[in-house]
């Protein structure tokens, strides 16, 4: 995430000596958070923090100020609603106030450290472009992810990054949860559609268990899009983390049937990584390779079509050697 100062913090100091953020002016949509305002750890965002609409006492005493003064600095607005697309929170955060990001309907990346355990009601409500997430620990250290997963129903990527080194990545689905009337009794039945919800359980004193969230693979492909399945099983395989040899060859398979499909659409979003990983693991070769030159060529990416075409060229160059003989 692109590091972006925050210049003006208003905050109140808690009775345990650490900060509780109120409100944040800056000049970008991208907001860096310090782990420490004025010497106070920073431990909490406070209720409606981001949100169009603040909830800002009435008058600010002693322990409510501004810091990291940029007043002279004409250009700075609220940091709230729209205006916010990316937040990265310090280690220190360890709670999320309620309806701390309401409305924030540009939000889509937030960065959390392993502390953050504490999440308000309707902290996230309408922010439905929020789809990415990187927790900044090691995937056996215990987090708040369930408590964060618990609140988004909407598809999300969970990233495990500590400084540039990924770890793991999962995608969790979209699950739609549903409340029915069972008449005369007006009693409500709970429903639950999509493999998401059950993927989001796969949870084990505040670490992932990975084995839990591989054996939902299969019964989602009875529900899930063929997009939302290969996503899951992308990052399984480019982030192997506590992933079985069969579990392994699970994705693989998956891949391979639907690698024309895959290729195809990141050959439009220009994802040459992507590209380079599904040749190097062997998932794209032979004919499906050949389509995939043709594509790039067609949409004008020359980059895409010269790397494809020197993987084409690899592989020929390895079937000529295994299959020759002579000097």
């Amino acid at each position: 995430m692109e590091q972006t100062k925050i210049f003006r913090l208003l905050w109140q100091k808690r009775e345990d000596g650490g900060a509780r953020l109120l409100r944040a002016y800056g000049a970008s949509s991208k907001a860096d958070l310090p782990q420490q305002i004025d010497g106070h750890p920073l431990y909490e965002i406070a209720p409606y923090c981001f949100a169009e609409t603040s909830r800002l006492p009435e008058q600010l005493d002693w322990n409510e100020t501004f810091a990291c003064d940029a007043s002279d600095v004409p250009y700075l607005t609220e940091l709230c609603g729209s205006r916010i697309e990316e937040v990265s929170l310090p280690d220190t955060v360890q709670s999320i106030g309620n309806c701390a990001f309401y409305n924030c309907k540009k939000l889509n990346r937030i960065r959390a450290g392993a502390n953050l355990r504490d999440i308000g009601s309707d902290a996230f409500m309408n922010t439905l472009s929020f789809h990415r997430l990187t927790l900044s620990c090691r995937p056996e250290e215990a987090s708040g992810i369930k408590q964060i997963l618990s609140h988004i129903s909407w598809d999300i990527k969970v990233r495990f990054q500590v400084g540039d080194e990924v770890f793991a990545a999962l995608l969790y689905p979209e699950y739609l949860e549903t409340y029915d009337e069972i008449a005369p009794a007006h009693l409500f039945g709970r429903s639950i559609t999509g493999e998401g919800f059950r993927a989001r359980q796969c949870v084990r004193d505040g670490c992932v268990d990975f084995a839990g969230y591989d054996a939902v693979f299969l019964p989602a492909q009875a529900e899930e899009s063929e997009q939302t399945l290969s996503a899951m099983a992308f990052n399984r395989l480019r982030y192997p983390y506590a992933l079985t040899e069969q579990n392994k060859a699970m994705y693989r398979e998956y891949m391979i049937s639907r690698i024309s499909t895959v290729s195809s659409r990141m050959i439009r979003k220009k994802d040459l990584d992507a590209l380079r990983f599904f040749c190097e693991q062997g998932l794209l070769y032979g004919p499906a390779l050949t389509v995939c030159i043709q594509e790039a060529s067609a949409l004008g990416w020359t980059e895409g079509a010269a790397e494809l075409l020197s993987r084409a060229a690899l592989g020929n160059r390895g079937k000529k050697n295994r299959y020759s003989f002579g000097p």
